[in-house]
């Protein structure tokens, strides 16, 4: 059944100076204008800019779940108002040590969970931020949420334990935007991939990497109504299914095929079934298990 959540991103480039005088508060004022900006629009999750976390704070402005602080606080503030999550970027202290994270923040202003970035710089150990020890998915209103900020995006070990942990979206928080590597995060990882930049580019990936929204020069915050009720399949051997399938269920359901990759995502949009229920009534092939058959066929016929 239709598992209907609207993502929202945006622009945020402080006009502080990085870690400058002042720039604790400035950015703390910068960023509560700047969500001001985006009541109103029934957003389910909102993800925000790491350049949050990079220019407002330092070691000693880090904060905690037991101790919030003005970041936290407005990302709460922001989450009761409108009723959603928030992936909030922040510095967190967690027993005894600082990390630079994402902290989740539900509908009710309760804390959910947060990721620590895995990959920091070298420049952030010397300033002494501490790595994170894994990938994180936490269960939030808006879905199953996985964390990557910036440097994490040219690792392939945190992106092979989101391959395996499959989150319904992953929150993106980054000071630069990644380009080849956001979409095939989120082919790799069959997931939603929302994430807020300081420049443009900034948005909605669906799970074959595609653009569903995204910020350009002239918009610079956008939101997406996106349907996390799906189920990706190859073409091979279930495409000329795809006719029954949506004689059978009209517009309950969704089959988006993309061009050049051989893959198609069906979205289950209507009450009645799941997406997995489609699959199972129509014994269609998922892709990854097509791409095991593969494997496994392969490597009988070298024997």
């Amino acid at each position: 059944m239709a598992r209907f959540v609207t993502a929202g991103t945006f622009h945020f480039r402080p006009k502080a100076p990085k870690k400058g005088p002042g720039s604790h508060e400035a950015v703390v004022k910068e960023l509560a204008a700047r969500l001001d900006t985006l009541r109103g629009r029934g957003l389910d999750l909102l993800v925000t800019c790491e350049t949050i976390e990079s220019y407002g704070q330092r070691i000693e402005h880090a904060e905690s779940f037991d101790a919030p602080g003005p970041y936290l606080e407005c990302y709460r503030s922001f989450a009761r108002a409108e009723g959603c999550t928030v992936a909030g970027s922040v510095k967190l202290k967690e027993n005894g040590r600082v990390y630079n994270s994402i902290a989740y923040v539900g509908p009710q202003g309760e804390f959910l969970g947060a990721y620590h970035k895995v990959n920091t710089t070298v420049y952030e150990v010397a300033d002494g931020l501490a790595p994170g020890s894994g990938p994180v998915v936490v269960e939030t209103p808006a879905g199953r949420l996985g964390g990557v900020i910036c440097f994490d995006l040219n690792f392939e070990a945190i992106r092979k334990g989101y391959e395996t942990l499959r989150p319904d979206i992953l929150t993106f928080a980054s000071a630069y935007h990644g380009g080849l590597m956001q979409p095939f995060w989120a082919y790799a990882c069959r997931s939603f991939f929302v994430s807020s930049l300081p420049m443009e580019g900034a948005g909605v990936l669906d799970p074959c990497g595609l653009p569903v929204t995204l910020t350009n020069n002239y918009i610079d915050a956008v939101t997406a109504r996106i349907n996390l009720d799906r189920a990706m399949v190859h073409l091979d051997y279930n495409h000329e299914k795809f006719a029954d399938i949506r004689a059978r269920y009209g517009n309950g359901v969704r089959i988006e095929v993309p061009p050049h990759i051989g893959v198609a995502v069906l979205y289950a949009d209507g009450e009645c079934l799941s997406a997995t229920e489609i699959v199972k009534e129509f014994k269609l092939e998922l892709l990854d298990e097509y791409f095991e058959r593969s494997l496994t066929t392969n490597e009988k016929a070298r024997k």
